[in-house]
């Protein structure tokens, strides 16, 4: 018996809707939290910016425009970094699902002779390990008959 080869991706947006969706609700979260910091430092600065004592404020007033500054630019790397990582991340869901559902209609077809290969690490391994058990005994209590 041969190891089997590592499953290899094909394709990143398996269940395009059910990923953007995933993606949709991390990004939304992130860009929150990211908005309400910004914000906040926004407000700091203009509250201080026109006081009459601005020469004694120069220097805290320069600190909250680097914050501000450096806020917009980590939302602005942000976004796409967690965009990415999101859609990685649904797909090693989604993307075992996919191959589970279509070995398991061949296998209710009557083709026991059907194994799923999981990447390494992917969030159904394990489920995927126990149906491979449990189609090797099907096999072996049913076997095909000759001729159907």
């Amino acid at each position: 018996m041969s190891p089997e080869a590592p499953y290899r991706r094909k394709q990143l947006l398996v269940d395009r809707a059910y990923q953007l969706r995933f993606v949709t609700r991390m990004l939304s979260v992130i860009f929150a939290v990211a908005l309400i910091s910004s914000m906040t430092a926004s407000l700091l600065l203009w509250k201080n910016m026109y006081r009459r004592d601005l020469e004694t404020q120069a220097s805290f007033i320069s600190s909250l425009i680097a914050v501000a500054t450096t806020l917009l630019i980590e939302l602005l790397i942000a976004i796409p970094v967690a965009y990415l990582w999101g859609i990685r991340q649904s797909h090693r869901i989604v993307g075992p699902m996919e191959r589970l559902k279509r070995m398991l209609g061949a296998i209710s077809e009557g083709d026991f002779s059907q194994r799923i290969t999981l990447r390494q690490g992917d969030a159904l391994e394990d489920l995927a390990t126990s149906i491979n058990q449990m189609v090797e005994t099907l096999g072996r209590r049913y076997p095909k008959a000759p001729g159907s």
